[in-house]
C-alpha cells in the first residue's frame, strides 16, 4: 500500500487539475488518458482514493496543529501577567 500511496500522490502533485477532475467524477476520455500519460504507474482507480486519504490525513494534522496553538493562546492569555510582568 505504501508504494501505491506514494506513487498516487506524486501524480496527485503533478497534475492536480486532472486529479482533481478525476476525484469528482469526471470520466472523460481526455482526463483519464492524460493522468496515463503522465503517471503510468498510477491505477486510475484508485487515485482518488488515496488523494482523499492524504488529504484527510493532512486535516486532522491542521485540526491538531490548530488546537495546539488556541490551547497554547489560552494559557498565555490567562496567566498573562505571570509571563510578561508589567
Amino acid at each position: 500500500m505504501g508504494s501505491k500511496f506514494t506513487a498516487a500522490l506524486k501524480c496527485f502533485l503533478k497534475s492536480p487539475v486532472y486529479s482533481a477532475r478525476l476525484m469528482l467524477g469526471s470520466s472523460e476520455s481526455r482526463v483519464v488518458e492524460s493522468i496515463k500519460a503522465r503517471c503510468p504507474e498510477v491505477e486510475v482507480e484508485s487515485l482518488g482514493y488515496y488523494a482523499g486519504i492524504f488529504m484527510a490525513i493532512l486535516f486532522v494534522i491542521l485540526c491538531v496543529m490548530m488546537y495546539l496553538f488556541f490551547y497554547a493562546l489560552k494559557v498565555i492569555t490567562m496567566h498573562r501577567e505571570i509571563l510578561f510582568p508589567p
